[in-house]
């Protein structure tokens, strides 16, 4: 008869307060040193040092500083959150503050309201310099952006100047994006009723990247620009054509001569690509439409397959077109080429890229993960888009920091929500011993997080220049 084993287990019979400075939001420290030792910081007071704060109020550091790290923690992106922060010793000294330092909403408020009047133009410079940062550390030979609007949904928000209706048939708020890879590089705040392709808004964003890299990075680097159908536009191509000096692969429209030429075609003619389970079928053409000045190179695919490699009945299929002029200048095609580009010339390659540009419209999804929500928080335009443009510039460096300071430590792909309760979330006590501040943490973490790696990495990031 086997005997009855008696576990003896540890109970708590007990809650008690502590006086000991512990948070659980620990990774901001690192984040935050990696912020001040790329001398963003610097960079922010260069455009907007002019911004007077009253001699007993915050300087414009502090404000930017607890902004940054509101973003970046994400777990109460209200105003009123940064009343309960106040009242967080603990939290004020990740940030390494002293209580008194910490903003309330109200001052937040008046921050924000000194931005009222300010336009898009300074922010963009911000950006800008971020981009140009970037490029000087990952030393791109051929460059590939991607333009493309993201809507705001504010249909539930009261009197919020701006919210019009947008395409998705919600009222919001309708921001112009330009993306190099994982990275927002420039934008504009707009209300929702100004479509993708409104007034000269793309070619005058496209043409200010455009002159900033060749002025301040490369003269000579070939550039692709990736867009959807909804700026198939004849002046925009012969912009980029003409102007820029640039390629481009834009989504097209299936108009009725288009189909019949088309459908002329023999199955026999077509080619067919394979990526990722997925089949598509496609024919390469010359097309000009009526309106047009010029031939283009046109691409017409076919999707005969479901995502996981099912093909799909032939009514189902889905059809694209894609307009491009890769391949269609000799000077801009030599210059892909000593770039070792010659692949982007190929059909393949083509039908890749504008692919892509559903992965590029991944950099919206995170975007609005790391906003957690899509509702701005002023009912004033002015104080709405600085909001959304500090949004952007957080998650620029957020993403920087992922791949500079994370890279081996979690994916570099994955998404805000992961990357906070991996990297931001976990706990931390601050103690203060012989005169320093040290900020403890616990030996598995340590280990597994490999804090004393991250403490490395950023203290010497390759600093921004000013631009």
């Amino acid at each position: 008869m086997s005997k009855k084993v008696i576990v003896k287990q540890a109970k708590i019979t007990k809650v008690e307060a502590t006086p000991e400075k512990i948070c659980g939001r620990g990774g901001l420290f690192f984040f935050l040193r990696y912020i001040e030792n790329i001398h963003f910081y610097a960079l922010l007071e260069t455009h907007f040092g002019f911004l007077k704060t009253a001699v007993k109020g915050l300087s414009l550091y502090q404000f930017m500083k607890q902004l940054l790290a509101h973003f970046v923690n994400g777990n109460d992106l209200s105003m009123t959150a940064f009343d309960r922060r106040k009242q967080d010793d603990a939290y004020a000294a990740v940030l390494e503050n002293t209580p008194e330092q910490m903003a309330s909403s109200h001052q937040m408020k008046r921050f924000f309201r000194k931005l009222l009047l300010l336009g898009n133009w300074l922010y963009r410079k911000i950006l800008l310099a971020l981009f140009l940062w970037r490029l000087w550390i990952e030393k791109p030979k051929i460059i590939v952006l991607f333009g493309d609007t993201m809507v705001l949904d504010n249909n539930d928000a009261k009197h919020r100047q701006g919210v019009t209706p947008t395409y998705k048939k919600k009222k919001g708020f309708q921001p112009l994006h330009l993306c190099w890879g994982r990275y927002i590089i420039d934008a504009l705040f707009r209300q929702g009723a100004d479509h993708s392709n409104h007034g000269d808004d793309f070619i005058k964003m496209v043409a200010r990247a455009v002159k900033f890299i060749r002025r301040f990075y490369d003269a000579n680097i070939p550039i692709i620009l990736g867009s959807d159908g909804a700026f198939l536009d004849d002046k925009n191509f012969r912009f980029f054509e003409e102007r820029l000096k640039i390629f481009y692969i834009c989504g097209g429209r299936k108009y009725n001569d288009i189909k019949k030429y088309l459908e002329a075609y023999p199955r026999e003619a077509f080619q067919s690509l394979s990526e990722h389970k997925q089949l598509w079928k496609y024919i390469e053409f010359g097309n000009r439409l009526e309106s047009w000045s010029n031939f283009r190179r046109g691409i017409f695919t076919s999707l005969q397959t479901e995502e996981y490699g099912q093909l799909k009945l032939e009514f189902a299929q889905t059809d694209h077109l894609i307009y491009t002029n890769l391949g269609q200048d000799v000077q801009l095609t030599e210059q892909l080429m000593r770039a070792g580009g010659a692949e982007y010339l190929a059909v393949e390659k083509i039908i890749q890229l504008d692919h892509q540009r559903g992965k590029g419209e991944l950099t919206h999804r995170a975007l609005k993960e790391f906003a957690t929500k899509e509702q701005l928080p002023f009912e004033q335009f002015g104080m709405n888009r600085a909001y959304y443009f500090f949004l952007v510039i957080a998650h620029f460096l957020y993403e920087a920091y992922k791949l500079d300071v994370g890279g081996d430590i979690i994916a570099v792909t994955c998404y805000p929500n992961t990357f906070r309760r991996r990297l931001i979330d976990f706990a931390v006590k601050v103690v203060k011993t012989g005169g320093q501040f040290i900020l403890k943490v616990a030996e598995q973490a340590f280990e597994e997080l490999q804090i004393a790696r991250l403490w490395l990495r950023t203290s010497e990031p390759l600093p921004i220049g000013i631009t």
